[in-house]
């Protein structure tokens, strides 16, 4: 066999598997997104593919039109569902959208969403954000008690009324900072969570004689139970929010890290009854999880800074038919934390949209 046989038969052999192997790929993604509904996240297996599903479809835009030109159209065939599904579920992420124009006399509201990773030393970053946002509402998760501290001195003049909650577990620290009145506060703990449950505050803001009620919500990761990874524990936290938020009238924003991303049940139970200010105005996939780019926010097995692909979306701006979102985006930076921060702008309607 000459030299030039040899090439060509080691190129077939390779383009071969490359076709085997992306076949297989469509086929598992395929049918992991016709059966996870069926199925349902009380299947553990479906509750792990679909904190990664976004990821999962991704390949399939770049195997689709790889398959068409290299002339294996079988190939392409079995990347259809996964594309398509991508497609129609975050196109609107990526195309133009009509500017929304406030009404002159229409109030407007800023507000930031920000796990500040537990962080105690080094928090001027953190500060220095808060600092540029200028957002009229602040929710914290994961303060821990120097942060509060650090928080009460730096930002009094600019956030006169605080309330922030601690704990010797920095993970279950919360607060909000506002430059409105807070006229009442509750934090608490989930007690049927047995291990590593994590914080939640209700707090009610007096915006200019409108009452808005505020839930800085971190419920608990999928992987943190006894039970594996379950999204039940999570989901029995939503539900607590749920239904307090079921007895509230007016305004009112959820707010938070909820350890979900966009295609679980959680966020689909979610936003049946409100609004995803990101996912309405939002601009890109909007990944907040992980930023491991300071050596303060990577874990304490990483000896060295590594930096990281951002890949997931954890942290939402929910709101009610009160709000209409003008602006959303991903902080550019997370001053250490391995969230980076949502910053959103949102009219205050005088009456509920229909």
């Amino acid at each position: 066999m000459t030299q030039h046989n040899r090439t060509r038969t080691l190129l077939n052999n390779l383009m071969n598997a490359f076709a085997f192997l992306s076949a297989a790929y469509g086929i598992v993604a395929s049918l992991f997104l016709l059966l996870r509904k069926p199925i349902t996240e009380d299947n553990k297996l479906v509750s792990l593919f679909n904190a990664f599903a976004h990821m999962l479809m991704l390949p399939a835009l770049l195997l689709l039109p790889l398959g068409v030109l290299l002339r294996r159209p079988w190939v392409a065939l079995f990347q259809l569902l996964p594309a398509l599904t991508f497609w129609q579920t975050y196109r609107r992420f990526f195309l133009p959208r009509p500017p929304i124009v406030p009404r002159p006399d229409s109030r407007q509201i800023k507000v930031l969403t920000f796990n500040i990773h537990g962080e105690a030393d080094i928090l001027d970053p953190m500060v220095k954000i808060l600092q540029a946002c200028d957002a009229d509402i602040v929710a914290l998760q994961e303060l821990s008690r120097e942060a509060a501290d650090c928080f009460k001195a730096a930002l009094s003049e600019r956030y006169p009324y605080q309330a922030l909650y601690t704990t010797r577990y920095a993970s279950q620290g919360q607060g909000v900072l506002s430059r409105f009145p807070i006229t009442a506060e509750r934090y608490w703990q989930n007690p049927h969570i047995a291990m590593h449950t994590l914080g939640h505050l209700r707090v009610e803001l007096d915006v200019e004689g409108t009452t808005i009620t505020l839930y800085n919500a971190h419920p608990i990761h999928p992987g943190m139970g006894n039970d594996g990874f379950s999204t039940r524990p999570r989901g029995a936290e939503i539900d607590v929010i749920l239904a307090q938020a079921a007895s509230d009238s007016g305004p009112i924003l959820i707010m938070g890290d909820f350890n979900m991303t966009d295609q679980s049940e959680d966020y689909e139970r979610i936003t049946q009854r409100f609004g995803d200010s990101f996912g309405t105005v939002g601009w890109g996939m909007g990944f907040t999880f992980p930023d491991l780019s300071d050596f303060q926010s990577l874990p304490s097995y990483w000896p060295l800074p590594v930096r990281l692909f951002r890949f997931l979306r954890l942290d939402y701006i929910f709101h009610n038919s009160y709000f209409q979102p003008l602006h959303t985006y991903v902080w550019p930076t997370a001053g250490g934390s391995d969230h980076r921060p949502v910053f959103a702008e949102l009219t205050l309607k005088d009456n509920p949209a229909p």
